[in-house]
């Protein structure tokens, strides 16, 4: 199981259980996953890094891409790689996807907002293009976190991420990517670093509560 820890936790204090406190979970590589509620401040997040399962992912990326890259094809072999990596992967993915689900479950009257994302159809393990290698972990991620919160009887809300990549939570601007924060270009907006992870979840969660 991962062994990292959220950074920080928080309970709703809101006692208005009519109103939903709408969590976004934003899943990805550079930050497994990120939960943070639509007025998050500081100590409402959740963010696991998961630095196990990134360099196992980054293995499997650089050894299918070898194996693709082979003069003759091997898909069964391919295959096979996948299917073992993902048996030792996992218990991992889902051991985080309950972690962002009970810190939903910390607030009053939780819904979980996660992006549409094709989660559905091939199995984890099929033949893939230079272009998937980097998007299986996230979809794996989400899938699990659905999973996990339908398991719970938290609602799930899912909600556009279409060109939503690199636009501020806050004012809608988009701005530039240093590293693993966006920075904002608008002089009078609030948040001028968010890391994207962050940025994205409340991002959802706002778009959640629409």
């Amino acid at each position: 199981m991962s062994t990292d820890e959220p950074r920080q936790t928080a309970v709703d204090t809101s006692t208005d259980t009519d109103d939903p406190t709408y969590v976004g979970v934003s899943v990805g590589v550079e930050h497994l996953i990120v939960a943070a509620p639509a007025d998050g401040g500081v100590g409402t997040q959740l963010v696991i890094e998961g630095d196990h399962i990134r360099e196992r992912h980054a293995i499997l990326s650089a050894a299918t891409t070898a194996m693709q890259a082979r003069r003759f094809d091997d898909p069964t072999g391919e295959a096979q790689l996948f299917e073992a990596m993902w048996h030792h992967l996992r218990p991992q993915v889902y051991d985080a996807a309950t972690r962002a689900v009970r810190h939903a479950q910390r607030f009053e009257t939780p819904r979980v907002v996660v992006g549409e994302r094709r989660t559905a159809g091939a199995p984890l393990w099929h033949r893939r293009t230079e272009s998937e290698l980097g998007t299986w972990l996230p979809a794996a991620l989400q899938r699990a976190v659905v999973e996990k919160a339908r398991e719970a009887e938290v609602p799930v809300v899912r909600r556009a991420v279409a060109d939503a990549r690199g636009v501020c939570h806050e004012c809608g601007t988009r701005g530039r990517i240093d590293d693993r924060e966006l920075v904002c270009r608008r002089e009078d907006c609030p948040v001028r670093r968010v890391a994207r992870g962050l940025g994205g979840a409340l991002r959802l969660a706002r778009q959640g509560r629409r």
